[in-house]
């Protein structure tokens, strides 16, 4: 060997020799070793080989995504001379391909410092480095040792990468939740992680080693993998779609997403073993048909909701319809009853208008009778006297034409308006009426109507009018307490009349009230005038009826008839 010759020490030769034999043996020792560990154990053993003040190993490789340095040096070198070579070493790297070296000057020492690399070989941006301040260094010997120890490095760094992508592959395949498989070229299983065991119902990757491909499919997808897929696996390198694998457990078929694929030698580029990652489909199928489900479902109740949508707004309207009508005709009622209540106001107050009407016409009645005597005398200051007395009846007489001319504009209807009227029908209006007018909450009609009192023969508006006002004064009566229910009810009573009915639960009427409830002016209420009942009365009256009350202490009931026109049996 050429580079022993200078070698004159037998001991140096034999120090060199084991130094050989020890770098070679170090790979050994690095199959448990990480990146950093390996870089540390070569870094260690060229630092002691080579009796270097430092040893410095930079590694760099793009397509890996590997980044590394390790420094071992002397305590007492000055880092500026490592920060030194790691800048020449990064600037130049290129360049230290071929076992180069370089100085780097050490003023405060006045000595150099030598550097020798060697290329790892991992890439282009992997050195070996090493210095020492012997101006001997490197001899042909640390040289060798220098290089022995890089290709060394480079081994062990390129079986460190295979074997991190063998581990991450297999964590991967083992962790999956996919069924993942490896065959060989005959169809033998080889590997089945442990998701594609649970997934076909085998227990340990035992089970799968004594099967084939063709026992994992359903019989009736078997042809079909035989005949076309697997062939074309082989031919072209890939298949995927979606096969019926077996439940070993069941029995059942198993719908999958099948990806299968060659795999070649990369070396060679022969095809090794046939593998596939696929992806059971029964839950995303069973998903698939819920939500169909729910799809369909949620449909057909958009539909029925439609169509009660539909229906409810058609009942809407013609219940918008029909309140419209309702109001329109409570409208015409309300105006019609406040027209003929001026007419029966204006009735009762005749009474008040005849006492008011007594006075000029007393006046008057006087005046004339001092005007007559005074007729009678001849002298110029009785016929003076007289002409006054005359002026003053004449001004009462004025005054009751007034009179009278006011009270004419209220009457405007007459027994010419009776007609043949629904007596249920007139009621449930007038209920209406009462209730739309500021009615208490919880207010509520009942009604006990005789089917044989159909028909009345009356002034729709003045009856109606009468009821309205009972009606209102017996909710006025309950206002105060919880119980608010006004019972409306008919009955026929013979001689062509029927009673009509109000009655209350409230708490009666008090007796000095009772004995004058008809009277004008006479109320119970704050700010009542007390013509109400006055009014209903009359107008009962003018139909030949009559308008009674009872009180008690658990309500009052008004009786009122009418007649009826004989078109219902009434007797």
């Amino acid at each position: 060997m050429p580079w022993t010759d200078p070698l004159a020490d037998p001991d140096e030769l034999r120090r060199c020799m084991r130094d050989v034999v020890a770098i070679s043996i170090l790979p050994k020792a690095w199959r448990n070793y990480d990146l950093r560990r390996i870089c540390d154990s070569i870094a260690g053993a060229l630092f002691t080989m080579l009796r270097a003040d430092f040893v410095l190993i930079i590694l760099q490789d793009h397509n890996t995504r590997l980044t590394e340095e390790l420094l071992r040096c002397d305590p007492d070198l000055n880092p500026a001379s490592v920060d030194h070579v790691r800048t020449v070493l990064k600037r130049e790297r290129a360049a230290f391909g071929d076992d180069r070296g370089f100085i780097v000057a050490n003023e405060s020492s006045r000595r150099n410092l030598q550097v020798a690399t060697a290329p790892i070989g991992l890439s282009e941006y992997a050195v070996l480095a090493a210095g020492s301040f012997r101006a001997t260094f490197p001899t042909k010997t640390e040289r060798l040792l220098l290089t022995i120890g890089a290709n060394q490095a480079a081994i062990a760094f390129q079986h460190w990468l295979g074997d991190a992508g063998e581990r991450r592959f297999t964590i991967l395949a083992q962790r999956s939740t996919d069924f993942i498989g490896i065959a060989s070229l005959s169809g033998h299983i080889q590997y089945i992680n442990p998701a594609g065991l649970q997934s076909v119902g085998l227990a340990t990757p035992d089970d799968a080693l004594r099967l084939r491909v063709l026992d994992f499919v359903s019989r009736e997808n078997r042809q079909l993998v035989r005949k076309t897929i697997w062939p074309l696996v082989l031919r072209t390198g890939q298949w995927k779609g979606e096969l019926d694998l077996v439940h070993f457990g069941s029995g059942l078929p198993i719908p999958f997403l099948v990806d299968c694929f060659r795999i070649d030698d990369p070396r060679t580029g022969q095809p090794m073993n046939v593998a596939t990652v696929s992806r059971d489909l029964s839950l995303e199928n069973h998903a698939e048909a819920e939500s169909r489900h729910l799809n369909e479902s949620l449909e057909r109740r958009v539909e029925q909701r439609t169509i009660e949508l539909a229906a409810a707004h058609k009942k809407l309207t013609a219940q918008k319809l029909k309140r419209e009508q309702s109001d329109l005709r409570l409208r015409k009622l309300r105006d019609e009853m406040f027209r003929m209540a001026r007419f029966t106001a204006a009735g009762q107050m005749a009474a008040l208008i005849t006492h008011e009407l007594s006075q000029p016409l007393t006046a008057i009645v006087n005046s004339m009778n001092a005007t007559k005597r005074l007729l009678n005398r001849t002298d110029r200051a009785s016929l003076a006297i007289a002409q006054d007395v005359a002026s003053e009846a004449a001004a009462e007489a004025l005054r009751a034409s007034e009179i009278l001319r006011r009270h004419r504009q209220f009457v405007g209807t007459d027994e010419k308006e009776r007609r043949t009227e629904t007596l249920s029908l007139m009621i449930e209006e007038a209920g209406e009426l009462a209730l739309s007018s500021a009615a208490p909450p919880g207010a509520n009609l009942k009604f006990e109507l005789d089917a044989r009192a159909t028909h009345a023969f009356i002034n729709r508006v003045q009856i109606q009018q009468v009821l309205v006002n009972l009606i209102r004064n017996a909710l006025e009566a309950m206002a105060d307490q919880e119980q608010r229910e006004v019972t409306l009810a008919t009955r026929v009573v013979g001689d062509g009349m029927i009673e009509v009915t109000v009655a209350d639960v409230g708490p009666g009427i008090s007796e000095d009230i009772a004995r004058r409830l008809f009277e004008p002016f006479v109320s119970s209420k704050h700010n009542g005038m007390g013509l109400g009942l006055s009014i209903s009365r009359l107008i009962i009256e003018t139909h030949g009826g009559q308008l009674t009350a009872e009180s008690k202490a658990g309500g009052t009931s008004f009786h009122f008839t009418i007649p009826c026109d004989g078109v219902g049996d009434v007797n």
